[in-house]
């Protein structure tokens, strides 16, 4: 909440899949913008998207759903177990977003979505970020 990521969504393990749920439709239609995903009080997952959110989150429940159930083409065991483990201790999580920030220079206007999620995968280390080489969990 404290760099204005805000609550848009829900996340769950059901029938076995892993389930995004938007709460809030406009950030469907989010672009060059940041999302995280919480289950209890743990960032489980910093990201960052260049299309529409609602395009990668589509993405994340076909990876971690085949994760899953044992395809590891996408989603590391490690992480899925994380997933399943943890979603089903606290039941649901929640997918925080926000757009990026645009800034002016004399040179033209730049979104720095993908600076500030690094910026915000090394401040807090979340366990299922493992696709940022110099940050890779185990």
């Amino acid at each position: 909440l404290s760099c204005g990521l805000r609550p848009v969504g829900t996340v769950q393990i059901l029938d076995g899949r892993f389930t995004i749920r938007l709460s809030k439709p406009e950030a469907a239609d989010f672009e060059r913008c940041l999302y995280a995903f919480l289950v209890g009080n743990e960032i489980m997952r910093i990201g960052s998207s260049k299309g529409k959110l609602r395009l990668r989150i589509r993405a994340w429940e076909a990876d971690v759903s085949h994760g899953l159930a044992g395809d590891y083409s996408r989603t590391r065991q490690s992480e899925a177990e994380i997933w399943r483990t943890t979603l089903l201790e606290y039941g649901t999580g929640h997918l925080y977003a926000r757009l990026g920030t645009v800034v002016t220079t004399p040179v033209g206007e730049f979104n720095l979505y993908q600076i500030e999620e690094r910026a915000l995968i090394e401040k807090h280390k979340p366990r299922c970020c493992n696709d940022v080489t110099r940050i890779r969990n185990p």
